[in-house]
């Protein structure tokens, strides 16, 4: 039998509600906005993406966005669809395009929220998760069981390698168990990759001489592949037991592929979440002729 993905959405439509699913379902797979005389019923029961479930939920007199087909009324419903794995193989990036693809600008749409996602086995034997877990990471920072109670070097930026190295001193002297770098500080000129995680890396393992605790640092490295892959290995041999990248900002290629060549716990930072969560105003995120999108708290990927 066919691998499928199936996803769930929050759909309101000011047509009728399986008239927008089938939009939806063609825009994101066989269909465009005209019919072609090459999407043939064969074509369409091969490639096609599939409406599984559409239950209306309630109406409203008001869009949530006023753009797109105007009505006297509009239709909220719960909407599943499908799409066969050979669309698009076993690849995240298409698999956004897919399902979180230029659906969302649809004239049937006035809101339109990504909820839920299942993926086949065959996901899970590509992308194979976190290396090290829960447990890898508690054994790595030396905590077995109840918090790991964590800072963040501040002021975000500004501050030299050697005062940076002091703050980390202070904060080991009091006990701490985990400290990353702001997302903000990079590898820039004022506090240079390198340099920044000597310095401190010199405070964590003298403690550690001392205590037997080695702090776990997550040093932020995020930036091109190269770069990171040059950073992680810096960070890793001077003893370092995490490092941090920005995962709005280095998207699912360069996550997948830091994962894969990472040998220490990635921390992944949400920065940037505010942008992909715009649906809770009109006046967050980013526009396109008037319209704010977002994808729901349930869409969240970490490595």
């Amino acid at each position: 039998m066919t691998e499928r993905i199936h996803v769930t959405y929050w759909l309101e439509t000011g047509v009728g509600p399986q008239q927008a699913a089938d939009v939806i379902a063609g825009e994101q797979s066989s269909g465009t906005f005209v019919a072609l005389p090459n999407e043939t019923p064969e074509l369409k029961a091969r490639s096609g993406a599939r409406v599984e479930q559409l239950d209306v939920l309630g109406y409203s007199d008001t869009p949530s966005l006023t753009s797109g087909i105007a009505s006297k009324r509009y239709t909220q419903c719960a909407m599943e669809l499908s799409w066969p794995i050979e669309n698009f193989g076993v690849s995240l990036p298409n698999l956004m395009s897919t399902i979180a693809g230029n659906l969302f600008e649809l004239r049937q749409v006035s809101g339109l929220r990504l909820t839920g996602l299942r993926l086949p086995a065959s996901f899970a034997a590509a992308y194979p998760g976190p290396a090290f877990g829960i447990d890898g990471t508690r054994k790595l920072a030396g905590v077995t069981h109840g918090p790991l109670i964590g800072t963040i070097i501040k002021p975000s930026v500004g501050l030299s390698p050697e005062e940076t190295a002091q703050q980390v001193k202070e904060l080991v002297a009091g006990c701490i168990d985990f400290i990353k770098d702001d997302e903000l500080q990079g590898d820039g000129p004022h506090c240079p990759f390198d340099e920044r995680v000597r310095a401190v890396m010199r405070v964590v393992n003298g403690h550690a001489d001392r205590t037997g605790k080695r702090v776990m640092v997550a040093f932020n490295l995020t930036g091109d592949l190269d770069q990171m892959k040059r950073c992680h290995d810096v960070a890793l041999e001077h003893g370092g037991t995490c490092v941090m990248a920005v995962l709005h900002s280095i998207g699912l290629v360069g996550l997948h592929e830091l994962r894969r060549y990472s040998q220490l716990p990635i921390h992944g930072h949400r920065v940037g979440w505010g942008l992909s969560d715009a649906l809770r105003s009109a006046r967050l995120g980013t526009t396109r002729r008037g319209r704010c999108y977002g994808v729901s708290r349930a869409w969240t990927i970490c490595m």
